[in-house]
């Protein structure tokens, strides 16, 4: 998404075909007035020119009159998807030509009336405002007067990087979990007691003392491990190209684990520092990597129990010891 222009609104006027169509004509009369002193070949150059200017002013002034507000928008996206927003616009009983963005699509509408537009999210960013070009002509279409305006979204837009696999994606750590792979048995953690054998208890849980004792099978209750967490640490580095490969790596990363039960926990920089949590669902991802900067992150203090740590960085990916 392009930035929006400061200083509010901006105005071009541009000239069409009409345009042309009413010089030529304009000057053929001048032309012929020369020749012949005919007063027809006279009125036809100055009504040709007034023409030119009566569109014009009404051009300015009917663009200058009409506003553009955006209703509705989604919260979130990728980079490169198409963004649909909601428009509502007010102001003469003319025929506008209505986009959002440098490259959205034309809404042609007369006001008051609404309608979608469809732009392309370039960039990695929080959006809370748009730039809105409305383009509207006069009565004879010989001039078109555009205007630029920044229009508030109703709700910030996130455009998050797109999930990009890395060369290497780590099968080491994502073996052991999801995919159909058991579940993570639950070994060296705290013994609550023992109970009586039930079929189906694994072995390595019976406690064999214990059992000898009472001539039955006893078998060890024991906390079960909750879910395996791993820690993405996204340090853009110097940004430019190299770091939106890297927040998109570390997009994939977070999505892959969450997708195979993982609990995720993304450290990243933003503009008011370094910023550590546990991610919910995968808009929590999105948002929070739309909004990452150039910056060391922070990881969480003592290190998480049961837990990977990948360091995404320009330069690679490590899995740190």
């Amino acid at each position: 998404m392009q930035p929006p222009p400061t200083g509010g609104w901006k105005r071009q006027t541009r000239a069409t075909m009409g345009t042309g169509g009413a010089l030529l004509a304009a000057g053929a009369g001048w032309t012929a007035w020369l020749a012949t002193a005919s007063r027809l070949a006279l009125f036809v150059c100055f009504a040709a020119l007034l023409a030119i200017l009566l569109d014009l002013v009404l051009a300015v002034v009917a663009t200058r009159r009409v506003r553009a507000t955006v209703d509705e928008t989604p919260t979130d996206a990728f980079v490169g998807d198409s963004v649909a927003l909601s428009l509502s616009v007010t102001g003469p009983r003319l025929a506008f030509r209505v986009r959002a963005f440098a490259k959205g699509t034309f809404l042609v509408v007369t006001p008051p009336a609404s309608g979608r537009v469809v732009a392309v999210a370039d960039a990695r960013e929080v959006v809370t405002e748009v730039e809105v070009e409305v383009a509207g002509s006069g009565l004879c279409g010989l001039v078109t007067c555009a205007r630029r305006l920044t229009a508030p979204l109703p709700r910030p837009l996130a455009v998050g990087p797109r999930p990009l696999a890395p060369p290497h994606p780590f099968p080491e750590l994502f073996g052991a979990w999801g995919e159909g792979a058991p579940r993570p048995a639950a070994v060296g953690d705290v013994v609550r007691g023992v109970r009586d054998y039930v079929p189906g208890d694994p072995l390595r849980r019976v406690h064999w003392p214990n059992s000898a004792r009472r001539g039955d099978l006893v078998v060890k209750e024991v906390e079960e491990p909750g879910a395996p967490r791993l820690v993405v640490a996204l340090d853009l580095g110097g940004g430019a190209a190299a770091g939106e490969a890297a927040a998109a790596r570390a997009a994939w990363y977070a999505y892959e684990a969450l997708r195979r039960g993982y609990e995720v926990v993304l450290a990243t920089a933003e503009p008011g520092g370094p910023v550590t949590g546990r991610m919910g669902p995968p808009t929590d991802v999105n948002q929070r990597l739309a909004r990452a900067v150039r910056g060391t992150p922070q990881l969480p203090a003592g290190g998480p129990a049961r837990a990977a740590v990948v360091s995404v960085t320009a330069e690679g990916d490590s899995w740190p010891s």
